[in-house]
């Protein structure tokens, strides 16, 4: 399959209603958990999720590469099987990891879906690869959308599906504790979407608020391309991305005020040609 390219894509759906990060999580409803995408699907926000691959081949709905931080186990998504994933509890809740198919089962359409697809090696193609085959063996009709860090996986869904894809950028410093900022930092930096030429770019909320070189970017990039801010967490961080923003990703803020922003973020700014259609 092919992507038709930005000008015949429906993708406004993304820009219309704020985004749940994780679902509508709280304390009770930990995040991506079917609860939590509940919540999100009654008050009618998009929801942003995470995918990875089991050991056993199945997509799963999980943010951390590592189940030590949500689950308490210090093991590797990648490294259980759905069964043995689905035996550690959510934040020692009743609730337990869905896969991809589970989640997709429960939104039906109701609501829009932003797909991040994990993974940083550029050249492993597993996740966006199985992601897609999910989709098409269930013959998803309703509004998705996909996006990582990873370019190559940006680059893959770009030429193997028809859904719109977008890159992820963040601001990263260098940390020795941690492997994985040196990846983050090269491919988080906004001069990658040259190579993969996204149809939307969703920008760390992060960065707006100090003196980065990274902002004066997101100006420029924001005229060529939707700009997504994430996450906002804060009325700060809401003031921080409506500089930039065309819609915003959020968690741990009142409902009712996030409701109340739809379709009130600034208009599009970037090449009409650009701009996602309505068709």
């Amino acid at each position: 399959m092919t992507n038709t390219g930005v000008s015949s894509m429906n993708f406004q759906w993304l820009f219309d209603r704020p985004i749940a990060h994780r679902g509508l999580h709280d304390e009770q409803y930990p995040e991506n958990s079917m609860p939590a995408y509940e919540q999100a699907i009654a008050h009618n926000f998009n929801i942003e999720i995470d995918v990875h691959v089991s050991k056993d081949g199945e997509v799963v709905v999980f943010h951390d590469d590592n189940l030590k931080r949500v689950c308490g186990v210090d093991k590797l998504v990648k490294d259980c099987t759905v069964k043995e994933l689905k035996s550690y509890p959510l934040a020692n809740s009743e609730y337990v990891i869905p896969t991809f198919k589970e989640f997709l089962a429960l939104v039906d359409g109701k609501v829009g879906i932003l797909c991040e697809i994990k993974g940083i090696n550029p050249f492993d193609h597993r996740i966006v690869r199985e992601t897609i085959k999910v989709l098409d063996e269930v013959g998803y009709k309703g509004n998705i959308a996909l996006q990582s860090f990873d370019f190559g996986a940006v680059l893959y869904a770009k030429r193997h599906s028809n859904y719109a894809c977008g890159e992820l950028c963040t601001w990263c410093s260098p940390d020795g504790k941690h492997n994985r900022w040196w990846a983050t930092d090269f491919m988080g930096k906004l001069w990658i979407n040259k190579i993969t030429r996204p149809d939307f770019i969703a920008y760390d909320v992060r960065a707006v608020d100090r003196n980065l070189p990274e902002n004066k970017w997101i100006v420029k990039w924001s005229k060529k391309l939707p700009i997504l801010m994430w996450t906002i967490k804060s009325q700060e961080t809401l003031e921080n991305a409506t500089k930039y923003a065309n819609n915003v990703i959020f968690e741990h803020m009142d409902a009712a005020l996030m409701d109340s922003l739809a379709r009130k973020f600034m208009p599009f700014r970037c090449l009409e040609k650009n701009l996602p259609s309505n068709k």
